[in-house]
């Protein structure tokens, strides 16, 4: 074989691998991943900026954030207050065990026995009121109303109510703890899972029923414990255990995928974030894994704040922006909660609380 003829495999071979490339990136997935790989060489990490501290009693209390204010609840008082700490307004309910959740746009203060709720916008203004008549362990918003779960003896519940309040569903379980529960983003399926005791092994069970509690399917995990419910956008249902994440479509496992030491889970429209021991992996929803960081601090939470991935710990926190860290911050106190704001993060600790700019 003489030197032309190498000379013009070795073209056809460069020709080839590169058409080959060209064919790899016309997929718009992995344009993608080509413009984040070359973005991260743009990014250089950075010191958090304390902008201002705040001195005030949070030891016990629940905080979130609304249009730049902190809103309160301690005891049996919802107060809302300035970042520079100055109270706005404070209110006082004379409830009997009274509990307060933040939702998205608006407070909701309970009275645990009975069912009262209070319906109250970040204003301070009371948008509604109503009556239940049943015993309140716990309450969350749903895509499109609310979900609450009540205990009555040897019964629990999820009851379903619209915007309006109205009960439009409900499904109860006797002799079992109800763990997590979840409804999909058209107000149309209800996952819940329990944990039975008995035997000598522990078992959960996943069930999906439909808004008026007829039973769909079900599914049974041996020696784990559900502690995250969500649909996706093609009505699977993820499932995170102590022990790792599941997909499920109408009671078959799709994939699952085991972790260790697992501490929290955030999903968004792309992508399934796990955080276990001292990693963040983010899987895309066939369950492959796209994204992985190990970290040498230890962290506890996820939060997201617009494209950042935010992570803290007791004393640590950690931004990431396309798998790249970004900023970092250690806190001489310990971090109990860290809400996000446009362009900030708002560290609370039981004596106050720390602005953060980035």
């Amino acid at each position: 074989m003489d030197e032309k003829e190498n000379k013009h495999k070795a073209f056809k071979l460069l020709i080839l691998i590169f058409i080959g490339i060209m064919l790899f990136f016309l997929k718009e997935e992995n344009q993608a991943k080509l413009a984040k790989y070359l973005g991260t060489f743009k990014m250089e990490s950075r010191r958090l900026k304390l902008q201002n501290s705040v001195s005030m009693d949070m030891a016990e209390g629940d905080v979130a954030l609304y249009d730049d204010n902190i809103l309160l609840w301690k005891g049996n008082r919802l107060s809302r207050f300035k970042l520079n700490g100055d109270k706005v307004w404070e209110k006082e309910f004379n409830l009997d065990e009274p509990q307060a959740y933040f939702g998205r746009d608006q407070i909701y203060v309970y009275e645990r026995p009975g069912g009262q709720i209070y319906i109250i916008d970040p204003e301070g203004e009371s948008k509604e009121q109503f009556q239940l008549n049943i015993n309140i362990y716990n309450l969350m918003e749903g895509n499109n109303g609310l979900l609450i779960h009540s205990k009555e003896e040897d019964i629990e519940s999820i009851n379903i109510l619209d915007k309006e309040a109205n009960l439009i569903g409900q499904k109860s379980i006797e002799g079992q703890n109800i763990l997590t529960y979840s409804m999909d983003g058209n107000n149309e399926l209800l996952a819940l899972s329990t944990l039975n005791l008995k035997g000598e092994s522990l078992r959960t069970e996943i069930q999906v029923f439909g808004v008026e509690g007829e039973f769909l399917w079900t599914v049974y995990l041996e020696n784990e414990i559900a502690m995250y419910l969500k649909f996706d956008d093609d009505n699977n249902l993820i499932v995170l255990t102590d022990r790792g994440v599941y997909q499920i479509h109408e009671g078959n496992i799709l994939w699952k995928k085991q972790f260790q030491l697992i501490k929290d889970i955030y999903m968004d429209e792309e992508y399934i974030h796990v955080l276990y021991e001292n990693v963040l992996e983010s899987l895309s929803f066939d369950g492959r894994t796209f994204a992985k960081n190990s970290f040498a601090e230890g962290y506890k939470k996820i939060v997201f704040n617009g494209d950042h991935i935010i992570l803290y710990g007791d004393n640590y926190i950690l931004g990431l922006k396309e798998g790249m860290e970004v900023f970092k911050f250690d806190s001489e106190r310990a971090i109990e909660r860290l809400l996000c704001g446009k362009g900030k993060l708002i560290l609370i600790h039981k004596e106050g609380f720390d602005i953060l700019s980035y």
